[in-house]
C-alpha cells in the first residue's frame, strides 16, 4: 500500500465533535455566546403567569355564563308565577267572590258551600322574585318560584271546581223550587177552574185560565227554571183574573 494514498485518506475525514463542543453549543449556541442564567427561570415564570391568567379568565367566563343562564331561568320562572297568580286572582275576585255570597239555604247541597269556604281560606305563597346575586342563589329561587307557580295552578283548578259546584247546586235547587211552585199553582188553578164554573161575570177569564193551565202542564217537567217561573207567573195572573170575575 502506498503511504501517500493513506495520508490523503486521513485528510479527507470529517472532524469529530467532542463533548466539550456539544456543551459549548448548548450553552452559547453556534455563535459561542452564553445565555444568561436568569433567562430560563424568567421564561418559566412568564409561562406560569400566562397559565394562571388564562385560567382566571376562563373561570370568569364560565361563571359569567352560568350566572346569565341562572338569571334567564329565574326570569322565566318568575313570569310563570305572575301568569298563574293573575289567573288565580281573577277567579278569586270574580266568580269565586260571587259564589261566596251564596248561602247554604240557597243550594241543594250545603257541602258545596263549605268546600268553597275552605278553598277561599287558602293562603297564597309570598312572591320573592329573583333577588339573589349569584348563580346558586338564583337556582334556588327558580326552584321556589316553580313551586309557587304549581301552587297557583293547582288552587286555581280546585277553586274553579268549588265555584262550579256551588253555582250548579244553586241552579239545581232553583229548578226544583220552580217545579214545586208550578205544581202547587197548577193544583190551585185546576181547582179554581172547577169551582168557578157558572160563577164568573166574564167567562173569558176562565178561558184564559184554561190556556194557562195547558201551557204550564207542558213545562212542569222542563229543565229551564226561567221558563217555568214565567209559566207560574202567567198562571197566577190567570187565577187572579178568575177570582176577580167571581167577586164581580
Amino acid at each position: 500500500m502506498n503511504p501517500e494514498n493513506e495520508i490523503d485518506k486521513t485528510e479527507a475525514l470529517e472532524p469529530v465533535e467532542t463533548a466539550a463542543a456539544n456543551v459549548a453549543e448548548a450553552r452559547g449556541g453556534v455563535d459561542g455566546r452564553r445565555r444568561p442564567k436568569w433567562l430560563l427561570p424568567l421564561i418559566a415564570v412568564v409561562c406560569a403567569v400566562v397559565l394562571v391568567v388564562a385560567g382566571v379568565v376562563g373561570w370568569n367566563m364560565y361563571r359569567g355564563a352560568k350566572l346569565a343562564e341562572a338569571k334567564e331561568a329565574c326570569a322565566t320562572a318568575a313570569d310563570g308565577v305572575r301568569n298563574n297568580a293573575n289567573e288565580y286572582n281573577a277567579l278569586l275576585n270574580g266568580d269565586a267572590a260571587d259564589a261566596a255570597a251564596i248561602k247554604a239555604e240557597q243550594v241543594k247541597d250545603s257541602k258545596t258551600v263549605e268546600s268553597l269556604g275552605k278553598e277561599l281560606k287558602a293562603s297564597a305563597p309570598e312572591y320573592e322574585g329573583c333577588v339573589a346575586e349569584n348563580a346558586q342563589g338564583l337556582d334556588a329561587a327558580t326552584v321556589k318560584l316553580g313551586e309557587q307557580a304549581d301552587w297557583y295552578k293547582a288552587h286555581e283548578k280546585s277553586l274553579s271546581k268549588a265555584v262550579k259546584a256551588v253555582t250548579e247546586s244553586k241552579d239545581s235547587k232553583r229548578l226544583d223550587d220552580a217545579k214545586a211552585n208550578l205544581k202547587a199553582k197548577l193544583d190551585e188553578a185546576s181547582k179554581l177552574l172547577t169551582d168557578s164554573d157558572g160563577k164568573v161575570q166574564d167567562n173569558a177569564t176562565r178561558e184564559t185560565l184554561t190556556n194557562a193551565i195547558d201551557a204550564a202542564n207542558k213545562l212542569k217537567d222542563a229543565n229551564d227554571a226561567t221558563k217555568i217561573d214565567k209559566a207560574h207567573k202567567t198562571l197566577e195572573d190567570a187565577i187572579n183574573g178568575v177570582n176577580a170575575s167571581v167577586q164581580a
